[in-house]
């Protein structure tokens, strides 16, 4: 679940239980499109999964010695 930072000025209520905020259309639709090319990011690594890992176990023995 991401998390989001939101600018006080568009409060409007808080409770116990859930905050009411009242953001403009144009930030919202912003907002949509930055989570959509991070959900299409992600996993784009995850072929070269063993490859980056391999690499990183080499730089480890490499700092060992």
């Amino acid at each position: 679940m991401p998390l989001i930072k939101i600018p006080r000025n568009y409060l409007v209520s808080q409770d116990k239980d859930s905050i009411t905020v009242d953001i403009p259309e144009p930030v919202l639709l912003s907002w949509q499109k930055d989570y959509r090319k991070i959900s299409q990011a992600q996993g784009i690594l995850k072929h070269k999964e063993t490859a980056i890992l391999s690499h990183l176990e080499s730089l480890r023995e490499e700092w060992d010695k």
